[in-house]
Formats: C-alpha cells, sequence, structure tokens
C-alpha cells in the first residue's frame, strides 16, 4: 500500500511546502554582489542549475559542482557572493567552499533546511527552506556504526520535498511572484491519484527494460539531470541529456525495451521526438514516456505507436517556471513509481540494496574526503 511508504508521505507533503512557501517573505540578499556563484552537489546541484536559470539580475551569475566551486572560492573577491545549497548542511564540499569564499571575505549565503548545520553556522545569511521538522534532523534509522552519522535529513529515504522546497525558496531569493493560487492548483492536481494512479499501473512495464532515459532541451535538461539522479537513488540505471545530444551519442547505448522519456514543452522538442520516436519504437520495442502540458493535445505524439507511448499531460500552462515545477512533480512520481518495483524496502535510501553499506561509504567518499589547495607558485605560472 502506498500509505505505507514514506516516500508517498514526502509527495503529498509538497503541497503543504506550496501553503507555506506562498506565506514567506522573500529572502534577504546580504548585500550587493559583483559575481555570484551558486553550489550544491546531487539535487542540490540540479537546485543550482535551477537558480542560475530564474536569478538573473545579481551580476554575473553561473552554477558550479561543489568541488569546482571550491576551487573557485580560493580566488574571490570582496563583494562576491556564494549561494551554497546543502538540505543537510553537511556536505563537505559545499561547507569547504563556504569557509574559503569567507576567507576571501565574501558573502556566504546558505539554503539548508539545517539551521543548525555546520554550514548555517559559517553563512553570512541564511534561507532556510523549511522542509522537514527541526527536532527530527538529529536522528537516524541507520544501525552501523558509520552510516548512523549520516543524518541531517528527516527520514532516511530518496529525498523529494526538499528539492522543492528548495527551489521554491530560490524562486522568491529571485524576487518571481508566481501566481500562487495557480501554483497550488496545479500541485494539488498533480499529487491527486488521478494523475499518479496511471503512472504506477504502468511501472512494471517501464521497470522490465535495463535503462531509461531523460531527454529535454533547455530548462528541462535540468528537470532531466534530476529525474536520473532519483533513479539512481533507487538503485536503477538512468541516463539524461538533451533529446538533440541523445540522437548523436546516447542512442548508441540504447537497449531492447529500454524507457525513454521525453520532456517536451515546445514544438520545436516535441517535432524532434516526433522524428525519433518511431526509430526507437520499430528498432528497439522502446518504451516511450512523453510528459507535455496538456495544450499540446495529440497534435505532436506519431500514430500507430499507441502500445509503446505513455501520454503523461502536467496542466495546461504557457509559462515556463510553473512547467518547470509541473515537470518536476512529474518525475518525482515517475521515477518513484519505477523505483519501487521488486524493492526490498522502498522505505530505506537506496530502496534497500546495501543501504547500510552505501550509506557508510559516503563517510568516507563525501563526509571525510581532502583536497589540498594548489600552491600559490603555480597559480602563478598558469599550471
Amino acid at each position: 500500500m502506498l500509505r505505507d511508504e514514506y516516500i508517498y508521505q514526502e509527495m503529498l507533503d509538497q503541497e503543504k511546502i506550496v501553503a507555506l512557501q506562498r506565506k514567506l517573505p522573500p529572502p534577504e540578499w546580504p548585500g550587493p554582489s559583483n559575481r555570484v556563484i551558486l553550489t550544491g552537489s546531487g539535487d542540490s546541484h540540479c537546485a543550482a542549475l535551477f537558480g542560475q536559470w530564474v536569478i538573473k539580475e545579481r551580476g554575473q551569475l553561473s552554477a558550479l559542482p561543489a568541488l569546482e566551486a571550491s576551487q573557485t572560492a580560493q580566488h574571490f573577491q570582496p563583494g562576491d557572493t556564494l549561494i551554497c545549497i546543502s538540505v543537510s548542511g553537511r556536505t563537505a564540499r559545499v561547507v569547504e567552499a563556504a569557509e574559503r569564499a569567507l576567507a576571501a571575505s565574501a558573502q556566504v549565503i546558505a539554503v539548508t533546511d539545517n539551521l543548525q548545520s555546520p554550514l548555517a553556522k559559517l553563512a553570512s545569511s541564511v534561507w532556510p527552506i523549511y522542509a522537514s521538522p527541526p527536532e527530527e534532523l538529529s536522528n537516524t534509522n541507520y544501525t552501523d556504526q558509520h552510516a548512523k552519522q549520516y543524518i541531517g535529513y528527516h527520514h532516511d529515504v530518496a529525498q523529494t520535498k526538499t528539492f522543492w522546497a528548495g527551489v521554491l525558496t530560490l524562486i522568491r531569493a529571485a524576487g518571481i511572484k508566481p501566481d500562487w493560487q495557480v501554483l497550488s492548483d496545479h500541485t494539488r492536481t498533480l499529487l491527486s491519484p488521478t494523475f499518479y494512479s496511471p503512472i504506477f499501473n504502468r511501472a512494471e512495464f517501464w521497470a522490465e527494460g535495463g535503462q531509461a532515459f531523460f531527454l529535454g532541451s533547455g530548462w528541462a535538461q535540468i528537470v532531466a539531470r534530476f529525474a536520473s539522479y532519483k533513479m539512481h537513488e533507487f538503485n536503477r540505471v538512468a541516463h539524461f541529456t538533451g533529446i538533440e545530444e541523445y540522437c548523436h551519442t546516447l542512442y548508441f547505448i540504447t537497449r531492447s525495451k529500454d524507457t525513454i522519456v521525453l520532456l517536451v514543452y515546445d514544438e520545436d522538442t516535441a517535432a524532434r521526438a516526433n522524428e525519433v520516436v518511431p526509430v526507437l519504437c520499430d528498432f528497439f520495442d522502446a518504451r516511450i514516456i512523453w510528459i507535455q502540458p496538456e495544450f499540446f493535445g495529440n497534435d505532436f505524439t506519431p500514430a500507430g505507436y499507441e502500445h509503446n507511448i505513455q501520454m503523461v499531460s502536467t496542466p495546461a500552462s504557457d509559462q515556463p517556471l510553473q512547467q518547470f515545477l509541473d515537470f518536476i512533480l512529474c518525475v518525482q512520481w515517475l521515477t518513484y513509481a519505477i523505483g519501487r518495483v521488486n524493492a526490498p524496502n522502498i522505505n530505506t535510501f537506496h530502496a534497500g540494496y546495501d543501504t547500510e553499506r552505501l550509506v557508510a561509504g559516503t563517510l568516507r567518499t563525501i563526509r571525510k574526503s581532502a583536497i589540498r589547495a594548489l600552491e600559490a607558485k603555480k597559480l602563478a605560472d598558469g599550471d
């Protein structure tokens, strides 16, 4: 039963998060900025890429992976700003980037769920995402002596609501005023059984393939990246890329009965998808998931492949920001539905496959790794 699964409850919590974010004032920037860099790891890197897209009026702005941001922060100047996104506030490279930025007299903003975390305590300014009860962020269900140090999350599952809360926080920080009533209505629709039940009904069919590909263009590539990360957390092989790039590269690792997810939001993407879908169906018997705003109707989907194609329509909107948010909820349901098929225990991270060993390993690869600063002489020589 879905109601016994924690991720299902997290999905439904996202409607409450919209209601809360709607009431909150915009986060305050600590001061004028010259250069702005957003950073994070995993889901938080996807949020940083989203922030780069929506925050356009804060000077020279870019999103970098945490390791690159940490290296770049060594060369910050006063007046630069580093926006560090970490749900737990403990991601080692993100915290390290913050320390280096502060050492260079730059400003540091922490976007986090944990106000008692190392990152929050370092930051010049904190933008809470308010996704989890604060009293539960210092506990864990893990029993391995190393794994149980992995704290800073509400529950030990693949996160959904924290990403949602993070992107809504960045929207408010950008000074964007979405139509909150439309957002609330769309969220309610996308979290209803009418929307998600057809996805769960087809999940076993999609899960039979060995791997999944998430294809988009423009901002939809951020959604594709996020979706592939979610599949990895369910121990599923997944890839992401632009739809045009797929046709020239990842197409050559496509195998029979693979699942191809097309994120379609404009006529150009739809036209390219229409070209490639017949090939995928005829030669690979691929399982196609075609996601689009409902106002597109059936104008662009190729006829004659009804068995292979599942149309998933999000509520009608011609606003890119609202389309992005709708697509995020859609791929969260999709990856969860596929990920739970034959999972040993869907109520734990990585769906129960070697969970404690995997989590314990992150303590060595993520939490306790070390980066040495480049020597000043080498930097001066251009090495």
